[in-house]
């Protein structure tokens, strides 16, 4: 079937400025998010209750509040309030336009689960025990460097700004780099625009291309994000290296596998004592390494390659 292509696209908004930096901030933020929501699975929850819902509050909040709705397991965006002598939330409160507003004890009404062992204070200190600000530094890293990337392209289709002398020129300009910035050819008619603006060189002789060195900076961000979340990234231009350096590697992890899954666990127990389920919870085998410091499906040998 043939269609036209701007037609299909005629509602939606496809092209955008990837040079903004905002634009560039949520597609990576997204992005990001949605591999660490497959980092944790959980098994035994009622159908009221999705593992999405759980890690999506973990992951933005650092906790999860479970409690009943109608007879039914549930979640919601929730506050925490009302602290112990050791500043553990004793309370929570919510407000959901399906299940209205309450207040909530903890451990009578409902139960937490906590995304690491942060637990949202350190001494009454507020601390952040998700892994929003994580994910947002290198939604932004990524976002700086697409940024420059689009506009060092852009750029690179003129050598030189052109000033002009009046308005006339000026919107003629605009119209000729508008029409240049989208790949589209625009002739200049009047000869009399020749004589009323000059250019000014922007790139210089010497400008060396830098657009490979951005590129290869993009990648390493990504590399450091997989390898800061236990995810390892396949680097073909590095030797091969042996069990030892991979494990020192893994030691590196900003992100702790072990205490976020024990804090899950915790609160796997909670919610299986309250309402007598069988709840439970581990870590994605894509995240997972064993004693040696490889992957678990990555090859035994001795040399191993970094995937």
């Amino acid at each position: 079937m043939i269609f036209d292509v701007q037609d299909r696209f005629k509602n939606i908004n496809k092209i955008y400025s990837v040079s903004n930096v905002t634009n560039g901030f949520y597609y990576w933020y997204w992005k990001l998010f949605n591999i660490l929501l497959d980092m944790f699975k959980w098994e035994g929850l009622p159908p009221s209750l999705p593992s999405r819902e759980i890690e999506i509050q973990l992951l933005l909040t650092g906790h999860c509040v479970v409690f009943e709705d109608n007879n039914e397991l549930v979640t919601a965006n929730t506050n925490l309030f009302g602290f112990d002598r050791y500043y553990r939330p004793t309370q929570c409160t919510f407000a959901n336009p399906k299940m209205k507003s309450r207040t909530l004890t903890i451990g009578k009404d409902c139960e937490i689960i906590y995304n690491n062992s942060l637990y949202n204070n350190v001494s009454y200190l507020p601390t952040d025990g998700s892994l929003d600000t994580f994910i947002c530094r290198y939604a932004r890293q990524l976002a700086d460097i697409e940024s420059t990337i689009n506009i060092y392209m852009v750029n690179n289709r003129a050598t030189s700004y052109p000033v002009a002398s009046n308005d006339n020129v000026k919107n003629s300009l605009k119209r000729f780099f508008s029409r240049l910035r989208n790949g589209e050819n625009e002739i200049i008619s009047d000869d009399a625009i020749i004589q009323q603006f000059r250019n000014i060189d922007i790139l210089g002789r010497n400008q060396k291309d830098g657009i490979n060195d951005l590129l290869i900076a993009r990648d390493k961000i990504l590399e450091m994000y997989f390898r800061e979340i236990g995810v390892k990234m396949y680097q073909p231009k590095k030797a091969q290296v042996n069990n030892e350096e991979v494990e020192a590697n893994n030691q590196l992890l900003i992100l702790s596998h072990d205490d976020m899954e024990n804090a899950r666990r915790e609160g796997e127990k909670r919610i299986n004592a309250h309402w007598g389920i069988n709840a439970k919870v581990q870590l994605n085998e894509r995240f997972n390494t064993d004693s040696d410091g490889v992957r678990e499906g990555d090859n035994d040998n001795e040399q191993t390659k970094i995937q």
